[in-house]
C-alpha cells in the first residue's frame, strides 16, 4: 500500500478545486523563487512561459488559465495588452492578471493598473501573500460552475476491495441518478475495473487528456466507454504504462472539466494516494476509505484520516469508512474500529467472498447479478449516501421497513 502523501500543515496549502496558472517570467531568479513558493500549494497546474515567447500564437493552443502571473520586463505591458485584446476566451473567462516587479517601479505599477491587473506584487512575494487570491479564485470557480460530485474510493491496505465497491456503487448510482455517472480507474498498470466490467474500451484517459482543449458533450460520448448498465467508464491504456504515467500528472487538470458533464464522478484509487494524484484529493466532495478487520488496515485508516483532514483540509463528514467483508465474530470488532476512528461514519459490507469472486471472474457486477443478496443491499445503501433514489427506486431492504 502507498501511504498518503505527508505534508507539513504549517507551510503547505490546499484549494477546493485545481487552478491553472500561466506564469510569464523574464528572469530565471523570479522563476526559481515563485516555483519554490507555489510548490507548497498542492492544487496548482502551472504553465511556464518565457516573456519573449508570450504572444497569441504561442498561447492559443494552451488551456485557458484561471490566473496569469507576469513578471515585468521588456515590452511586458504591450505583450499583455495584445494577448488579452486578441483572445476572447481570456476576456470571457475574466482571467485575473497579477503583475510582479520592483516595489519602487512606479511606471510599471501605473501600467498594471491601466491594464486592469488585480494586483501588483514584489518579485520576492511569498505564498502567504499569494494564497488569499488563489483561495478566492478557487472558491469563485466552484460557485460559478455547476460541478458534479467527486467521490474517491481509497484502499487503506492492498486488496481491501476498493475496486469492487467503486464499480458496484457507480453502477447502482447510475441506475437512478438524475444525471450521468462516470467511473474512473486510475490504476496506471492493470485497470482491473475493465475486467470486472467485462469490457475493452476503444479509447482511454490518455486520449481524453490529449483532447482536453476540445472536449464537449459530443466528443466525450465518443471517447468514454458506455457500459450496458448505463455507467460511463474511463481507464488508462493497459499497453502503454510509460504513456500512462506521463498523462497521469494531467489528471488533476482533467477532472474539473469532466465534473461539468457528469453529476457524479467515482474514482477508484485502489493503490492509495500516489504522488501524481495528490492534487485530486482536496477537491473531493466525498472520500470512502476501504478497510477490513485487521490491525494494519485500522492503523492505515487512522493515518489516512489524519492526513486527509490536516494536510488536505477535508472535514470529518467528508471522510467515511467502509468495512469490507465484515464478520461479527472477528477478533477486531466494530467497537474497536469505532474507538480508533471516533467521529467518522462507518458502513458495513458483509463477507460473501464466493459471490464477490464469482462476480469478478464473470465480469458481472454484484448489483446486477445478485439483486436479492445482502451484499447487493449493502452496496446499494452506499450509493444512496451520494444521491438518494426516488421512492419508486428505493432498495428492497428499505421497502421492507417503510
Amino acid at each position: 500500500m502507498l501511504k498518503p502523501v505527508k505534508m507539513d500543515n504549517e507551510t503547505h496549502k490546499s484549494l477546493k478545486t485545481n487552478l491553472i496558472v500561466w506564469i510569464v517570467y523574464s528572469t530565471s531568479n523570479f522563476k526559481i523563487h515563485i516555483a519554490d513558493e507555489l510548490s507548497r500549494c498542492v492544487n496548482l497546474n502551472i504553465d511556464w512561459i518565457e516573456l519573449d515567447s508570450f504572444n497569441l500564437d504561442f498561447v492559443k493552443n494552451k488551456q485557458i488559465p484561471d490566473l496569469i502571473y507576469i513578471e515585468t520586463g521588456e515590452s511586458w505591458a504591450q505583450k499583455v495588452a495584445h494577448v488579452y485584446s486578441s483572445d476572447s476566451s481570456l476576456q470571457h473567462n475574466h482571467t485575473a492578471l497579477i503583475v510582479f516587479g520592483d516595489e519602487n517601479d512606479t511606471a510599471s505599477l501605473k501600467m498594471a493598473l491601466r491594464l486592469g491587473a488585480t494586483d501588483y506584487l514584489s518579485r520576492s512575494v511569498d505564498l502567504d501573500e499569494l494564497y488569499p487570491l488563489l483561495k478566492s479564485t478557487a472558491d469563485e470557480k466552484i460557485a460559478n460552475k455547476q460541478m458534479g460530485d467527486l467521490t474517491l474510493f481509497i484502499n487503506t491496505k492492498g486488496g481491501s476491495g476498493a475496486t469492487t465497491l467503486a464499480i458496484n456503487t457507480a453502477i447502482e448510482l447510475s441506475s437512478y441518478a438524475k444525471s450521468k455517472v462516470l467511473l474512473i480507474d486510475l490504476d496506471m498498470q492493470f485497470s482491473d475495473a475493465a475486467d470486472y466490467l467485462n469490457c475493452k474500451p476503444k479509447y482511454n484517459i490518455n486520449d481524453v487528456i490529449d483532447s482536453v482543449n476540445d472536449l464537449d458533450e459530443l466528443s466525450l460520448e465518443g471517447l468514454v466507454y458506455q457500459h450496458h448498465s448505463g455507467l460511463n467508464y474511463l481507464c488508462f491504456n493497459q499497453n502503454d504504462p510509460k504513456g500512462n504515467y506521463k498523462h497521469a500528472v494531467q489528471v488533476s487538470k482533467l477532472l474539473p472539466i469532466l465534473r461539468q458533464f457528469y453529476s457524479h464522478i467515482i474514482v477508484d484509487l485502489s493503490h492509495g494516494v500516489e504522488h501524481v494524484y495528490q492534487q485530486i484529493v482536496s477537491p473531493a466532495t466525498h472520500i470512502f476509505l476501504i478497510m477490513q478487520q485487521n490491525v494494519t488496515s485500522v492503523k492505515h485508516a487512522v493515518s489516512y484520516i489524519r492526513s486527509l483532514e490536516l494536510d488536505y483540509g477535508l472535514s470529518s463528514h467528508q471522510v467515511e469508512l467502509i468495512v469490507n467483508r465484515f464478520e461479527k465474530k472477528s477478533t477486531i470488532s466494530l467497537k474497536d474500529i469505532e474507538n480508533a476512528v471516533s467521529g467518522h461514519a462507518i458502513h458495513l459490507v458483509p463477507n460473501n467472498f464466493a459471490i464477490a469472486i464469482e462476480s469478478a471472474n464473470l465480469g458481472n457486477p454484484i448489483v446486477q447479478s445478485k439483486k436479492n443478496s445482502a451484499l447487493k443491499a449493502s452496496l446499494a445503501e452506499i450509493s444512496h449516501l451520494l444521491e438518494s433514489p426516488t421512492k419508486e427506486n428505493q432498495s428492497w431492504i428499505k421497502k421492507l421497513f417503510s
